[in-house]
């Protein structure tokens, strides 16, 4: 699985990589990927990517996919495709 690191990333800028990113790598057949975005240093990015809001704002994108989350450790979240 793919991993994408947000790091350093403004809130604006995670989100439309996460966006991008996700679509990208649906498309490709991929099972999913893994956002690495911290848990020390603020938790904008984390809270985004766990959130209902990206769903919507992939919704918006015109890519209905159900995600599934593993948010079992700290700093990164796994966004499975099923």
């Amino acid at each position: 699985m793919r991993e994408i690191n947000l790091h350093g990333h403004t809130l604006f800028a995670a989100k439309t990589a996460a966006v991008e990113q996700i679509g990208n790598f649906y498309n490709m057949g991929e099972n999913g990927i893994v956002f690495i975005h911290g848990h020390n240093g603020g938790t904008a990015i984390r809270n985004y990517i766990r959130s209902s809001a990206l769903a919507k704002d992939l919704a918006k994108d015109g890519l209905n996919i159900i995600m599934r989350l593993d948010t079992s450790k700290p700093g990164s979240t796994v966004v499975h495709f099923t």
